[in-house]
Order: C-alpha cells, then structure tokens, then sequence
C-alpha cells in the first residue's frame, strides 16, 4: 500500500510538471547579433546649374545638398557647380547624358532640343500662375510619364523643384501690347519654342549665350532679354535695361536630372532620400524661397530706376495670347499628339 502512494504521488508531480511546462509562455527568440545593418561608402557627386550664386536656383540646390548631407550622416556629398562653371546649359545636359557629369538642374527648352515632348512645358501662356504650374508638374501623373520619356535617354528625373514666370526686360520703352514688341531684337533661351513664340510676339530674336548679355545690351547688339526679375536683378541687367514687363509668358523651370547609371548605382535609401530633399522644395518653394526672392529684385530693381509692369489689363494680356496661336498649331506635330492632349488635358484638370 505505502508503495501504490509512493508511486502514485510521483505520477501527480509529473503531471503538475507538464501542466506547468505547457503554459509556461516561451521566449521570444533574441536578435540575431550577427544580422548585417547596411553600411555604405562614402560617395561624392557632381551637379551643375547655370545660375548665378544666391539665385532661387541656386538657395534649391543648397538646400537639396544639405539636406541629402544631414540624412545620410554626411556620407553622400553633392558638391555644387552654379554659374556654368562646367559649361552652358547645353555643354551640362550633354555631360548628364554622357555621365560625366553626375547630376544637373536643366532648362525644359534645353531638354525639348532632345526630347521634343518637353516643349509642352514652355508652350506660351500655358500656365496662368505658379501655383497651377506647380500642380501640374508635381503630380505623380506627370513625373511618371515624362520620366519614362527621360529614361530612354540614360537620365532620371527626380522633380521639377523651382519655376518662375518669365518676364521681358528692355532698354527702350515700356511693353504692354505685342506692337511694343516690334522692331526691338530680344535675345531669348535656346530651342525653337522661345525663337517662334517672340518672333510671333512681333519681336526680332537672338539666341546669343547667356553670358554675353550684358555687353550685348550695353553695345546695342540686342535691346532685351526675356527673363524674370530675379535674374534682372542678380545679373545686374537692370543697371542697363530700365523697362520690365512680368509677361508670364512662360514659367522657368529647371528639373533636376541624374545621370542613369548613377541613379541606379545608390542604394535604394539614398534615392529615396534625394526624392524627398527634392519634395521638400517643391513644397516650400512658392512661399519660402520665390516671393520673398521675387520682391526683394522688385525693390532692387525700382531702387535703379527700372519701370516695372507686375499685371497687365485683361485685354492687354489677351492680345499676347491671340499673337502665339500660330506656336500651337506648329508645335502640336512637333511634341506628337499624344504627350500635346496629355498636357493641355492635365492643365484643364487642375482648373
């Protein structure tokens, strides 16, 4: 008998053990000590632009560098070339393709002489603001197709963070009407569309480079240059050119591109780390960096005796529109009726 307890007190210990084994929770198993956390390179990268230091361009530029820099703990330095240093626009969009030179803000006229779809962008008097401009040309829609388009040329287009209305400065009167535009030689940007859309205006043009305005318009060869205040200010052009038109005729605008391999070669957080440093201008842009810019050219500008037209009169405006219908209907073959509906199409939506 004493045994048959014995024997049956050890089963019930047993029991309780697998019981107490059963709900006992089990850990939870600890980090692999040895998984690998990415490391990267140091990597130092190449950018171009065209405008001066200080430029609205230029304040984008810097802040995409730092902001790229603080992200990535200093490891991916972009190293900025403003004021052509490494060549005109064309030479920079060339080195881009090329891969000699690794990133690069690009004029849309610069980039249509490539790929003609990009004249959408610069038809006359397409965008009624910056405002509609930016909404457009930040969609998710647009950015998709037209890198598509890009992509087939070793580039990627990460956004178009600046835009600024063009204007018309001159040496000899005021314009308000396509009939002041007559007779004067205005120097415009390379490609076609700016060549057709002022010599519509009723202008005579050149396409001289950019660096040699200011002689030019000091030696008579041309009498304006189209371009916005901001530039009529920080190129000095307005200790010569006295009249200034805000036209709105087109926007300027510089998306920043990345040599192909290049992009490719990052890794994918470093990419996603530009994408948002270019998304950070764009957001800030308007406000934060183009109408403070904008009105301290204007005082500068009025400070040196420069007659300033901000708004023309509904009809005023009208009559340039009628003036440039003849660059549609030219340019509608030479973008292709595809990307030309798209554009006048995505315009009309955000209205």
């Amino acid at each position: 008998m004493k045994k048959q307890f014995v024997l049956l007190l050890m089963a019930l210990l047993v029991c309780g053990m697998m019981v107490a084994c059963a709900t006992e929770p089990v850990p939870e198993s600890a980090p692999d000590a040895t998984a690998e956390v990415p490391t990267y390179e140091a990597l130092t990268l190449k950018m171009g632009h065209s405008a001066p230091v200080g430029s609205t361009l230029d304040v984008v530029a810097q802040s995409i560098v730092d902001e790229v820099a603080a992200k990535t703990d200093g490891l991916l330095t972009i190293e900025i070339y403003p004021a052509a240093q490494l060549g005109d626009e064309n030479v920079m969009f060339d080195s881009v393709m090329s891969g000699t030179l690794d990133m690069d803000f690009v004029g849309t006229p610069i980039l249509s002489t490539v790929m003609p779809e990009f004249n959408a962008v610069s038809l006359p008097f397409l965008f009624k603001d910056v405002e509609e401009f930016f909404s457009v040309v930040t969609s998710e829609e647009f950015i998709s197709t037209t890198n598509a388009i890009v992509n087939e040329k070793n580039l990627e287009l990460i956004g178009y963070p600046n835009g600024e209305m063009r204007g018309l400065s001159n040496v000899k009167h005021e314009v308000r009407t396509p009939e002041d535009l007559k007779g004067l030689t205005i120097r415009v940007m390379s490609g076609s569309m700016y060549t057709d859309m002022f010599q519509a205006m009723g202008a005579i043009t050149s396409t001289l480079a950019f660096g040699e305005v200011y002689s030019a318009l000091q030696q008579g060869v041309i009498d304006g240059e189209d371009n916005g205040l901001n530039m009529l200010d920080m190129m000095k052009f307005m200790e010569v050119e006295k009249y200034h038109t805000a036209l709105g005729h087109t926007v300027q605008t510089n998306p920043l591109v990345v040599n192909k391999q290049v992009w490719d070669s990052l890794p994918a957080e470093w990419q996603q780390i530009i994408r948002d440093a270019v998304k950070t201008q764009e957001d800030n842009y308007i406000t934060g960096i183009l109408e403070p810019q904008i009105a301290a050219s204007k005082a500068v500008c009025e400070e040196n005796g420069v007659n300033i037209v901000m708004e023309l009169t509904d009809e005023e405006y009208q009559a340039f529109r009628d003036s440039v219908q003849s660059v549609y209907e030219k340019y509608q073959a030479v973008i292709g009726d595809e990307f030309y509906t798209f554009i006048l199409d995505l315009v009309e939506s955000y209205r």
